[in-house]
């Protein structure tokens, strides 16, 4: 939401025209839904055929004038679970069962285990369209596609506004002074 227009900009995006979207800017491929290993995960469900253009929208941003959830309690488990694999820890509950109060929420098949693996699986079915996976792969060391996940390209800018109160920033590369 900005206040400016009072809009959710990420309908621009991901919603059809129908919805106050630009109609198939981002569409959901087949290489994503079969990432679900249960037909139950309503997950699997939260998407529409656009009215445009037949392509499969998801279904978070249809509101137009809604508020954005900028932090989830999935989300907080989904990291909790991370950090406490890492640290061979079960602070709060152990690993799998944070994964698997996700998966109750959404009928997703239960898991007698976790690997990071799967954890970040997790992490990419729950937060899909939120912008979450870019960061998730470079903080793992893993390419984004084809681009390394350390490639300059994958930097954004750091904003005009942060440059101009505040002399000791430097930009980043590829993006001017």
């Amino acid at each position: 939401m900005t206040t400016q227009d009072g809009s959710n900009n990420l309908i621009t995006h991901y919603a059809d025209q129908d919805n106050g979207g630009r109609g198939n800017g981002i569409s959901v491929n087949d290489e994503y839904l079969a990432m679900f290993d249960s037909e139950d995960d309503v997950r699997s469900e939260f998407f529409y055929a656009s009215a445009q253009s037949e392509d499969l929208l998801t279904a978070k941003y249809t509101n137009q004038f809604g508020n954005v959830m900028v932090l989830r309690l999935a989300e907080m488990y989904l990291i909790r679970a991370e950090a406490n694999l890492r640290l061979g820890s079960s602070v709060g509950a152990t690993p799998v069962a944070d994964v698997n109060v996700i998966g109750e929420q959404s009928n997703a098949n239960a898991m007698s285990t976790v690997d990071l693996d799967g954890i970040m699986l997790e992490r990419e079915l729950e937060t899909a369209f939120e912008g979450l996976l870019i960061h998730d792969l470079k903080r793992t060391v893993q390419n984004v596609g084809n681009i390394p996940y350390n490639d300059r390209s994958l930097l954004f800018p750091i904003p005009q506004r942060e440059m101009d109160v505040n002399s000791l920033l430097t930009q980043n590369p590829g993006y001017g002074s």
